[in-house]
């Protein structure tokens, strides 16, 4: 995939995903520079979010180092979805047991 479709089809998945979250949260697609770590993918939920569309879910390791190391203090967590299926969640232990409680 090209630069280009691939900025494009990142930026529709994170219009997506805060749409979907925007029933719980006041959630917007975050601003977002080269540097990457200004703001979360999608803000407005108590969450570091990176949204990832992706062809295999290998990437999402990546994608919760890169929310551990870009978080302002927020819980970090990676919502990814695989070309033609259903939105996933992946956070780490401790913080899925913290909200359990």
């Amino acid at each position: 995939m090209s630069g280009r479709k691939s900025r494009n089809k990142g930026a529709t998945g994170e219009r997506e995903l805060a749409n979907l979250l925007r029933d719980t949260w006041p959630t917007r697609r975050g601003y977002q520079r080269r540097s990457g770590s200004d703001e979360c993918d999608v803000e407005g939920t108590p969450y570091w979010v990176e949204a990832k569309r992706v062809k295999k879910q290998e990437r999402v390791r990546a994608a919760m180092k890169q929310a551990q190391g870009d978080t302002d203090g927020r819980p970090p967590v990676v919502f990814s979805r695989p070309d033609g299926d259903e939105w996933l969640v992946t956070m780490t232990l401790a913080d899925w047991l913290r909200l359990a409680k």
